[in-house]
């Protein structure tokens, strides 16, 4: 079992992610000004939940607005599993059902599912959205995920929500703290006396206070100053948590969202890269002959172009993909690949 698990928001925008997770936590992830007067979420957010002791719950929160599905995309990296919410008084949406494709395609195979907002309707109602939900999540990772339905106003069903989390730690394995440190940053800042910092989801190795590092792909690089997990200074972290890295020697601008933080010769950057690409039911014919497309990985989002090398039985594209500007790649890493328009 293990003790420290990561769990991703996903759906439509105005659903009560948001709100869900401040009713959880205590922790308002709508941290930016426009956030606070748009009322909705634009950037990822960030809280933990202690269960007891031993585990605890570190939440993503991800926007649910089609615009922002790059910082989607960003903070669903490196997430052990879903937290799936709909609204009860809205049903099903179009992001309910992109969110759910993306987590499919990065590999996901754990989640809860949450149905918000449920003060606002009758029992019916949450009857036929259930079955709704059900039909949709048929023959996806999600077919045998609980349905809960929770109301972050009044507080009906929170109990029940963090008992279906909890669950969750005995499903998924620890990760592995072998192999190399790869730490994709999806947030810098300068704090005020103690320099740059970085935050992300330890995805492979471990990192030590002390340790030499590179920022790939700008090859810039610094030192481990001090590290924090859950809000508390410690000397190492292991991969599947989410950290925070003091970095020394380092500005805020040389370690942006989408660079990796590594170890000195452990990884490369690339430009060109051969994978297997499979497309969506409902993604345009034009695509299987290749063209330009958003790349993203990781943290990082790229434009590029491929061209089709071969197509399988099954239609999976054996394709090579060209970037615009050098990511950080390793054998088995999963994308996501967009087109270009419209701008999201």
């Amino acid at each position: 079992m293990t003790t420290d698990l990561i769990l991703g928001t996903a759906g439509h925008i105005d659903h009560g992610k948001t709100s869900l997770i401040r009713a959880l936590t205590g922790t308002d992830t709508d941290r930016l000004p426009e956030e606070k007067r748009r009322g909705i979420t634009i950037d990822l957010g960030f809280a933990d939940l202690a269960l007891d002791d031993e585990r605890v719950l570190s939440f993503v929160d991800v926007p649910g607005h089609e615009r922002f599905v790059r910082h989607m995309v960003a903070g669903a990296t490196g997430i052990d599993a879903v937290l799936l919410v709909v609204a009860a008084d809205q049903g099903v949406q179009p992001q309910t059902r992109e969110h759910l494709e993306i987590c499919r395609l990065l590999g996901l195979e754990r989640g809860v599912v949450a149905l918000t907002k449920s003060d606002l309707v009758d029992a019916d109602l949450i009857e036929v959205v259930s079955l709704e939900l059900r039909e949709l999540l048929e023959d996806t990772f999600l077919e045998d995920a609980p349905i809960v339905s929770v109301s972050s106003k009044t507080g009906q069903g929170l109990d029940d929500v963090r008992s279906a989390l909890a669950g969750l730690f005995d499903a998924v394995a620890p990760r592995s703290a072998t192999g190399v440190p790869r730490l994709p940053i999806d947030r810098s800042f300068v704090m005020r006396g103690f320099g740059t910092v970085v935050t992300g989801t330890l995805v492979s190795g471990a990192l030590v206070t002390g340790d030499e590092v590179i920022v790939l792909p700008s090859d810039k690089r610094g030192r481990v100053r001090g590290l924090q997990v859950h809000h508390a200074a410690v000397e190492r972290v292991h991969a599947g948590q989410r950290t925070a890295v003091n970095l020394q020697g380092l500005d805020c601008s040389d370690v942006p969202r989408g660079a990796t933080l590594t170890g000195p010769g452990a990884l490369s950057s690339t430009r060109r890269l051969w994978a297997n690409v499979t497309l969506l039911d409902d993604a345009p014919q034009s695509l299987r002959r290749g063209g330009p497309v958003r790349f993203h990985q990781g943290t990082c989002e790229r434009a590029a172009r491929f061209r089709v090398l071969e197509t399988a039985e099954d239609g999976t594209l054996r394709v090579e993909l060209y970037l615009e500007d050098s990511a950080v790649l390793a054998p088995g890493d999963r994308f996501i690949l967009r087109r270009p328009a419209p701008v999201d």
